[in-house]
């Protein structure tokens, strides 16, 4: 059951360039515990760090002090799917249960300290669902909100493309919550325009679309992206090819993803934070 106050944990295999205090890795000389070399005193002013011995060694007589690295944050980014298909769901629609993702990173990023943005697509990015970096994410926390009973119709995905013009200039570490039921062309003309960053696809899928089907009985579908409607036939050999279609199209989005080296995460109706941070361990190391 969904926990509202539920989190993973999560961690960045780069050094982060963020000013920030935090808790990753990162290349910026401060307070930390990580040795990074010594410098002249005229050059890195801290007479709390003289290396008494570095300094006796020296033939030069120069006063040495050891420098360190600081823990710092990192931004931290939602891209979520606002196209008609994610409008599907029985119980709960994708837009609810990708409400609920969100809600958990927002979790997750808060008690580690960093950044958090949100940015929301559908056939263009609307400014209206954009929520910038910041240590006190207010506004993206509204659009998670909203997100919640959103509803759409007839709108694409298409904005998804130029998702990359949005995002910060630093390494940002991306969750990218989709159904994915787009194009394979157009995935992987995204992600080339990502590669700067790491970015965290969570595949969302409901698991009506392709278990538990009637297996004999006339079937009204509707392209939720198009509007188009069809009624299909079903019968044993219909409902079995609808479902090897999936296991092929996961393997391919797999494919895809590994590619470009972005592991994807498959939900299908309920999200674990377990697995999450599981996902983090297997994928990523500190």
């Amino acid at each position: 059951m969904y926990n509202p106050l539920d989190s993973f944990s999560y961690h960045i295999n780069w050094k982060s360039r963020g000013h920030h205090p935090g808790q990753h890795k990162s290349g910026q000389r401060g307070m930390g515990m990580e040795f990074a070399g010594h410098s002249n005193l005229l050059d890195y002013p801290d007479p709390r760090r003289i290396d008494i011995r570095q300094t006796i060694r020296d033939p030069l007589e120069q006063v040495h002090v050891r420098i360190f690295n600081q823990r710092s944050a990192t931004p931290v980014m939602i891209m979520a799917d606002l196209s008609s298909s994610m409008g599907y769901g029985l119980k709960k629609t994708k837009f609810e249960v990708s409400s609920e993702i969100a809600e958990i990173i927002t979790n997750s990023v808060i008690a580690k300290n960093d950044a958090l943005g949100f940015i929301g697509f559908n056939d263009k990015i609307n400014s209206q669902w954009v929520a910038p970096l910041s240590y006190k994410p207010y506004r993206t926390k509204l659009l998670i909100e909203k997100l919640k009973n959103y509803k759409s119709k007839s709108s694409s995905h298409s904005g998804l493309i130029k998702i990359a013009d949005t995002l910060p200039k630093d390494r940002t570490l991306i969750f990218l919550i989709s159904d994915f039921h787009m194009p394979i062309k157009d995935i992987e003309e995204t992600l080339s325009t990502l590669v700067r960053h790491q970015v965290v696809p969570i595949v969302l899928w409901n698991k009506s679309e392709f278990d538990n089907l009637p297996k004999f009985g006339l079937l009204n579908i509707e392209d939720a992206e198009t509007g188009k409607e069809s009624t299909i036939f079903l019968r044993e050999k219909i409902t079995k090819k609808i479902k090897a279609d999936f296991a092929v199209r996961k393997k391919l989005l797999q494919e895809t993803f590994l590619k470009y080296n972005f592991p994807p995460f498959f939900v299908e109706d309920d999200f674990k934070s377990l697995e999450m941070t599981n996902y983090f361990n297997e994928y990523f190391y500190a």
